[in-house]
Parts: structure tokens; sequence; C-alpha cells
């Protein structure tokens, strides 16, 4: 009866009948072992494992119950004890397929891949029409490389289970790394069709998309693509550009380019038919959009919208779209660029915006819309007075150029201070990151649940030989350099049982930071003001630390990577992102740009800077085609921070294999985005263990010289 109630989900009633039981028996191993089910049920995994220790204590023969402790084992971490109790279940009884395929998955949590794929194998010798188990033998033999195999193995799933969306997630990651794109796409297209509530297929789906070029679309791809922007495990830069080339394939669009392009449009007529594309307008309040061409097409929409506005004839038609434009121009931070006769006509519609104010009169939204595309709203003296608008059709705008700035505003003094910021480089970069938080976010990509850090390295696509290593249970992470949180955010969420110390130069990136992480509902990161120079006096040790594109802004790049280096516990995780010297050359072009005009870091001269590249660009130059072809160019900060950072040193790889020496750091490899580099590198030399050595990865850059565009981010042990 009890075990009834358990199966019915009457877990009180179960209780209350195994208690009975036990009031008459207080051994009675059936009795205990429900009672251990229903504690682990609960989230007392240690009761769990105390009742499970009593009834197999009675009955040693009770298979099931030694599952049922190997599940509490796996919820308190304790991976060795979960595999010695499924291999007692499996003792008691051999044909118990659970027990193999659960054996199987903590094996592959250990890391133990090989003798994963045995287990796996061993239960389906027993029963091989069990979907989950050919899906979970995938991953393993994914996590190995075997990708055919692993493709194998998850069509096999999905012809017993045709709905098994998992499934088809998993084969749309290794179609994708053996290179099929197309195929990958439409399994994770099919996959979040059968599960649209589940985050982690629309993971899957982000990533198939950043591979994709698309040369036509069918009906539905624009909603899903829409919904794929709302979900939290996407990060909208990643997927601007594949939105836009699908976009481009909207009769609308392709058509309104072409007029644009012969300065043939009418700003009330064009914002009207583009407020009717809801992806392209989320997309634009999204993320800056790094195409030149769109680029254009908003620079003349929008001149040609505060002109309309400055000769009284903006109205309410396409509203919309004039919203997002305020919005995606704050999101840029105003990076285009701006007329004299442009000028003039917003000073005009700011008086007009403050008069009707101070007349207690209504405001028209499209005018504050025109006014947001140009200035961000809570510099004016007035701002405040437009909260009562944020619940109509310019919310958004109120919400992110007015509301968010204020609490900024006020989280700044709420910040701890770790250390002094004393030396000129330190001072120097933090001003730049104060002025300009580095990068404007909206919304960045979460994991929907944290796993083990070594569970994180050992499986695909990083694949790291972790040797030894055993994931703390509840790792101490700092991140040296966090910017605006995005950095910090992503760890938190990657990690299991994860607490995050994140520093930085900057309060107005930190405030920024603690307001996104507070809407995130966040709670395990503390965020902090430091110098990575200072931070020798700390007083803590990490179990993994994280330093990604800051380093090389140090005056002393591997002074600071010594002191980070200092803080972490012996056998502890490094990740590192250094800019490549043989990536940047384009950079050093801009640069010298930048020096022969005498550009000053501020906006008006960014602003020009830019169009002179752009001139460049389209005139043939190819490094100034690079330049144009980096997300960073399209918003303000990180198009400061690329071209007019004041500080900046660049590597090689050799010196970065001279650097791991001597700070007795040993290399474990890449964390690269996508995986044709990786999968081109390892055609070259198969050898699994050419992965991680750094003269060949040198010689591979020679021939592939934008390999690294980004910089090098890679991961290191401490010795």
């Amino acid at each position: 009866m009890a075990v009834q109630h358990l199966n019915a989900g009457h877990s009180a009633e179960a209780k209350s009948i195994c208690r009975q039981v036990l009031q008459a028996d207080s051994a009675q191993p059936v009795a205990l072992h429900l009672l251990g089910v229903l504690a682990q049920q609960a989230g007392n995994a240690e009761r769990a494992v105390e009742l499970l220790k009593q009834a197999l204590a009675a009955n040693p023969d009770m298979a099931e119950a030694h599952g049922s402790l190997a599940n509490a084992y796996q919820d308190l971490g304790q991976l060795d004890a979960a595999a010695g109790s499924f291999r007692d279940a499996i003792a008691v009884m051999p044909n118990l397929t659970e027990a193999h395929s659960n054996l199987g998955n903590v094996l592959r949590d250990q890391g133990k891949l090989e003798a994963a794929v045995a287990s796996y194998r061993k239960a389906l010798a027993i029963n091989s029409d069990i979907a989950e188990t050919h899906n979970n033998l995938g991953n393993a033999l994914r996590d190995l490389a075997r990708l055919d195999d692993a493709v194998s193995s998850f069509h096999r799933a999905i012809e017993l289970q045709p709905e098994f969306a998992e499934a088809h997630n998993n084969l749309g990651i290794a179609l994708r790394e053996i290179g099929q794109i197309e195929e990958a796409f439409a399994s994770h297209r099919r996959a979040v069709a059968l599960e649209p509530q589940n985050d982690a297929l629309w993971l899957g789906f982000a990533q198939s998309l950043e591979a994709m070029s698309f040369v036509e679309i069918d009906d539905i791809l624009p909603a899903e693509l829409l919904s794929l922007l709302d979900h939290p495990t996407v990060r909208p830069a990643a997927v601007v550009r594949p939105i836009i080339g699908a976009l481009r394939h909207h009769p609308q669009l392709s058509d309104l380019l072409i007029r644009a392009a012969a300065g043939n449009i009418s700003y009330a007529e064009v914002a009207e038919q583009l407020s009717a594309m809801p992806l392209l307008l989320r997309l634009m309040a999204l993320s800056p959009i790094d195409d030149l061409e769109i680029e254009q097409l908003f620079i003349d929409l929008r001149q040609a919208m505060i002109a309309d506005a400055a000769a009284g004839k903006l109205t309410a038609a396409g509203l919309p779209f004039g919203a997002a434009l305020a919005l995606h121009c704050f999101v840029n931070e105003y990076v285009y660029p701006e007329s004299g006769q442009e000028t003039v006509w917003v000073d005009q519609l700011a008086a007009e915006i403050a008069a009707l104010l101070q007349a207690a009169e209504g405001v028209p939204p499209w005018l504050v819309a025109a006014l947001g595309a140009y200035r961000p709203l809570h510099g004016f003296a007035w701002a405040e007075q437009l909260e009562h608008y944020s619940a109509g059709a310019i919310g958004e705008i109120i919400t992110h150029q007015v509301i968010e700035p204020g609490i900024d505003l006020g989280q700044r003094g709420q910040i701890a201070s770790l250390t002094a910021i004393d030396s000129t480089v330190s001072q120097t970069v933090r001003a730049l990151y104060e002025e300009n938080p580095y990068p404007r976010w909206i919304k960045t990509g979460l994991v929907n649940q944290g796993r083990a850090i070594g569970v994180v390295l050992r499986e695909a696509p990083l694949r790291f030989d972790l040797e030894d290593y055993q994931s703390p249970e509840s790792p101490e992470i700092l991140i040296a350099g966090c910017g605006t949180g995005q950095h910090a955010l992503v760890t938190a969420s990657r990690f299991l049982n994860a607490r995050v110390l994140a520093l930085d130069l900057g309060l107005s990136g930190l405030a920024y930071a603690v307001r996104k992480t507070r809407e995130l509902g966040i709670s395990n990161i503390d965020y902090a003001q430091a110098d990575i120079m200072e931070l020798a006096g700390l007083g803590r040790q990490f179990d993994l630390i994280e330093s990604v594109g800051v380093l090389h802004h140090l005056g002393e790049p591997i002074a600071g990577w010594q002191i980070l280096t200092d803080l972490l516990r012996p056998g502890g995780l490094m990740k590192i992102g250094l800019y490549s010297e043989t990536a940047r050359q384009d950079i050093v072009s801009g640069r010298a740009l930048i020096a022969e005009k005498a550009y000053l870091p501020t906006p008006e001269h960014i602003r020009c800077c830019r169009q002179d590249i752009i001139a460049l660009a389209e005139a043939g130059d190819s490094n100034m085609a690079k330049i144009c072809s980096r997300m960073d160019f399209y918003s303000m900060s990180e198009c400061r921070d690329l071209l007019f950072h004041p500080e900046e040193h660049c590597f090689t790889l050799p010196e970065i294999e001279a650097a791991l020496a001597a700070l007795k750091l040993k290399f474990l490899g890449f964390e690269m985005r996508g995986s044709g580099a990786l999968r081109k590198f390892m055609q070259i030399h198969p050898n699994p263990d050419a992965t991680t050595s750094l003269a060949l990865w040198h010689e591979f850059e020679l021939e592939h010289p934008d390999l690294f565009q980004g910089m090098y981010q890679f991961w290191c042990r401490k010795l």
C-alpha cells in the first residue's frame, strides 16, 4: 500500500504507513527504503543515506535500495560512493538495466568515459530498446570525440522515441561538431518545437544558429528566432549576424535596403513598414547590430525622424520602430554620426519637451522616442517626470533610459572597496571604464543548471585531461575583471554550488552588474572594487580564477598574472584571456590611423574615426574591413576599448608558453566559440595530445592569422 501511495505522489500517506510498519518492526527494510526515497525527494539526502543504509543492513540483497542509495550519494556529490552503490545493485541483480545505465552516468560525470561507454553497452545488451540509454551512450561517445558513433546512438534514440527532444538536441550538437551545419540546425529546431519550455534546448538552437548562413527562410523561422531572443540561455549579441542574414530574406527589408541606398525613403512610410517586423524590433532593443548596410539605413531613418519632428510632421505612425530605434541607439551608446543640423534639431526637441512638461501638458511619445534615439534621457533634468510613461508604448525606453540609470547611480556608494587604486595605469584604465562601462548589455546567456567544474571541463566540447582533479563541492571562484557583470553571471550559472567574488576597477560597471544580477535573481555573486595589482594582501584562496580580457590592460601583465596565481589553491584551475599579436594587425592599423589624425577618445572623435574606417574599408583596405567585421566596432564603449585603450599588450603563443612555465601552470587547452577551427586543427594533428601543444597551435595560427581574432582564451592548472 505504501508503494502505491508513493507511486501516486501521495507522500504523506506513504510516510504514515511506513512509520506504522516500523513501530511494529524497526528494521523492516521495505519501509526504511521507502522512507529513504521520500527523504531524498524532500531534498534531505543526508537523512536518505541514513535510512537506506539501515534498510540494506536489514536486507543486503535489495538491489533497488542500493540504487536509491546511489542516487542519494549523487545528490550529495559523492560520486565514488554512488558508483559503488550502483555496482552493489548490479552484484545483487546483474541484469538490472537501470543500474548499468545509471552507473554509466556517474562514470561519465567522473570523467571515466571509456568505462561509462562500457556500462551503457552492458545496459543495452540486456535491453536494446531504451532510448534514454542510447542518448546517454551518445553523449559519452561525443565526449570521447567519437562523433560518428555518437550520431548513430542519437539516431537510434530518436528512432525508438521520435519525440525525444533532448536526443534531437544532442544529435544537433554532434552534427555541428562534424561540420553538418544545416542538419544540426534542423535537429535543434525540432528539439525546441517538441519542448519549447526547455531553456537548455534553446541554448543548443542558438549555438547552431551562430554557424548558419541562410540562403532562404521559411514562414515559421522568424517566430522561432523571436522566441529565441527571449530565452535566458541566449546571448543576443552572439546571434545578431545570422538573424540579420535571415531578415535580409524578408521581402520588405530587402526592398527597403535597395530604396535606402538610392536615397528613396520617407520616414513615416518606412517606419510603419518596419514596425510590422517584430523580430527586427526585438533585436534592435537587445543588441548592437554589426552590419554596415543596416547601420546606414538606421542612420538615414534617424535623421529623417528628427527632421520630421523639427517640422512638426512626426506622428504615431511607425512608433514601434521609433521606440526600437531609441532603444537600439541607447544600446550602442549613440555610436552613429550626427550632423550639425541634427544637433540643432535635437536641442530644439529637448527644449520643446521640457516646455511641455513644465506646462504640465502631455508629451507625445513619438517625440520622446525621437529624442531618445539621440541622447540618453536620464541626462536631462526633467527625466524623472517621464516615469509615468513607463506603462505605455515607450515604456521600455523609460525603463532603460531613465529608471535603470537612476538605480545604478544609487548603487555606486554601496559597493565595497577591497584595495586602493593608486598606480597611474590603473587610474587611467579606471577612468576609461567609468566613462564607458564595458560592455553595455541588456540580456546575457545563462546556463539553466550548473555542473561540477570537472564535469564541464572534461565533457565536450572542451574534453580537457584533468588527470586526478577532484571538483570541489562548493567552489570559491574569483572573477578578476568582471566589467558590467556578464562574465560573472555566466560563470556563476555554469558551475554547481559556486560562490563568486567578482572584482573590477570601475564603479559604473559594477553598479550595472549589481542591478542586472538582482534582476536575474542570482544571489551567489559578491561584487567589489579592486585593483588586481593590489590583491596580494587579499588573504583568500580560490578553487578557480577567471581573468579574460583584463591582464593585457595592466602595466605589467605577467606580474598581475603572478598575483592571481598566488591566490589560486594548489591544483586549482584558471581561465585566462589575452590578446593575440598575430590576430590584431588590423587594430595596429586602426591605431596608426588614430595617431595620424590625432583622434581623442571622445564620443565625437570616435564617431569620426569610425566613419574614416568605414570609408577605407569600402575603398578596399583589408585591415579596415577586418575592423568593421568585429562586433566591438558597433558600440561606443566597445569601440573605445577596441581602438582607443590607453594600455594594451599583445602576446604570441611562445610568450604565453614561457609565462605558463614561469608561473608553474599547466596548459589544458583553448576554449573556442564554434568547433570549426578545432576540427581543422585536429584533422592536421589527430593525436589527442596535440591540442595541448602551444608550439603546434603557434604554427597553426601563423597559417590562420585570424584564428584568435577575439583573444586567446585558455585554461590552465596550478602545479
